[in-house]
């Protein structure tokens, strides 16, 4: 490939699973044939070194502050896979200047096949970048309710800032009384990319600071990214979207569009996961606002129904 495909793996709610993700489609790619860098660019909660076993010197922090070059933050984790992680104190967060992960991204394109950008949780200039600046934007999430939400925002965010979502992929999926992830990706209104299922192994491969493509590559989670990253190879780049709607440019505006950009995405799906005014279709989802539990769920009849 004549210019690495950048994907930024994101989803607005913390703890489902984008690094998870971010990781071992890296490793799948890589053991692909694939050459893969992954971008750590949660800049206030630094954790992949904890998925991972290294110890960084040298960070995107660094990077980003002018004392180090790019290649000098790279790690090898294999011989395809290489890692530029950010830094883990915070007190080297205020030192960064965010509107250089542009250029960045930009040189890493060139050496490699594949460009994973793992993104941060909640909505900030260090997440709204990724997303404009990716060619795809991967969107991670459970098949709980809060995530759900939380995924329908993100896609939301990034249709504001002119990124082309390339799918979804659920993880711990297969539990509880959710839809399947066919039914909630249609919901969402994006390509399925994969569902990883609820599997003790990948709980087991992190206490071991392992992804578990590598711990147990027979293991049913293990098996579903390698899927997911067969998916990627054999599919097409998305073109972009030359939305009227597009409020970010993945440049220094951002920062300055950044809290009605999140507004904007927030305010898309208040109540029922539904960002338009249309009435809901057949078998759409509704979610209740009460507790996230397996019962949020239910399949609604179109408004006017009788029955």
């Amino acid at each position: 490939m004549a210019d690495g495909r950048v994907l930024a793996v994101a989803g607005a709610k913390g703890g489902v699973g984008k690094t998870t993700t971010a990781v071992n489609l890296g490793v799948a790619l890589a053991e692909a044939g694939e050459t893969v860098a992954i971008v750590e660019m949660d800049l206030a909660m630094a954790n992949i070194v904890d998925f991972l076993q290294f110890e960084p010197d040298k960070t995107l922090h660094d990077v980003l502050s002018g004392t180090v070059t790019t290649t000098e933050a790279l790690y090898a984790i294999e011989d395809r896979l290489h890692v530029l992680p950010a830094g883990t104190e915070l007190a080297d967060f205020n030192a960064i200047n965010v509107a250089a992960l542009a250029p960045v991204v930009r040189s890493l394109r060139p050496a490699y096949d594949w460009i994973i950008l793992d993104t941060a949780a909640g909505v900030s200039p260090e997440t709204i970048y990724p997303l404009r600046l990716s060619d795809e934007v991967i969107i991670v999430s459970t098949p709980r309710v809060a995530s759900i939400r939380d995924a329908k925002k993100t896609i939301e965010l990034a249709d504001r800032v002119n990124g082309t979502v390339g799918g979804v992929v659920f993880v711990r999926a297969g539990t509880g009384k959710a839809p399947p992830p066919e039914r909630l990706a249609g919901f969402l209104d994006a390509d399925l990319l994969g569902s990883v299922p609820n599997d003790p192994t990948v709980a087991e491969a992190q206490d071991r600071s392992q992804p578990v493509s590598s711990y147990d590559p027979e293991s049913p989670a293990a098996e579903a990214y390698q899927q997911i990253a067969d998916n990627l190879i054999l599919s097409a780049p998305n073109s972009g979207d030359d939305s009227e709607e597009v409020l970010g440019t993945g440049g220094v505006s951002d920062l300055q569009n950044a809290e009605k950009i999140a507004e904007s995405a927030a305010n898309a799906d208040p109540d029922n996961l539904d960002g338009s005014t249309r009435p809901l279709e057949d078998d759409e989802l509704s979610t209740t606002d009460a507790a996230d539990d397996d019962s949020g769920f239910e399949f609604v009849k179109r408004k006017g129904d009788s029955k």
